[in-house]
């Protein structure tokens, strides 16, 4: 089983320019077997594709309770679960705005490590108050679609 790390966010990540302020980050990453694939977008369909079932069900709970505030649900459909927003040779940055914070996340490879960091931009005291009680669920999905994505 592959052990994820928490790592800090790839120097050469373009996500820190992403948000224009960053209260929140974090990363983790996992150390790659030999001879695989460089290529950001591959390890986006592995980290999504055949997730843990459990994953799956978060996230329709999470659609759930947040839908009557308004806030943005996450599209199911695609491979990452949430719009693409740029793609380069050793990145895939994803996420979305709403009322009450912003969020980018990166799925990024050097060919030996593949690293999933997430940075997040508060708008008020609903987006600290939201993300209080989904940190923990968020670290926990980070490892669990890491270690998936790299057995």
């Amino acid at each position: 089983m592959a052990i994820t790390r928490v790592v800090p966010v790839p120097a050469d990540s373009v996500l820190p320019a992403q948000l224009p302020r960053i209260d929140y980050r974090d990363a983790y990453a996992v150390t790659l077997p030999p001879g695989s694939s460089a290529d950001p977008e591959e390890w986006i369909r592995r980290l999504f594709t055949g997730a843990p079932s459990w994953i799956g069900r978060l996230m329709r709970l999470r659609d759930a309770l947040v839908r009557p505030f308004g806030l943005r649900t996450g599209d199911r459909r695609s491979a990452a679960p949430f719009p693409t927003l740029l793609v380069t040779d050793r990145e895939v940055v994803f996420g979305t705005d709403d009322r009450h914070l912003d969020f980018r996340a990166s799925v990024h490879t050097d060919g030996s490590d593949l690293t999933v960091s997430t940075v997040v931009q508060f708008h008020n005291a609903l987006g600290r108050a939201y993300f209080r009680p989904v940190r923990p669920f968020h670290h926990a999905l980070i490892r669990s679609l890491l270690r998936h994505a790299a057995s």
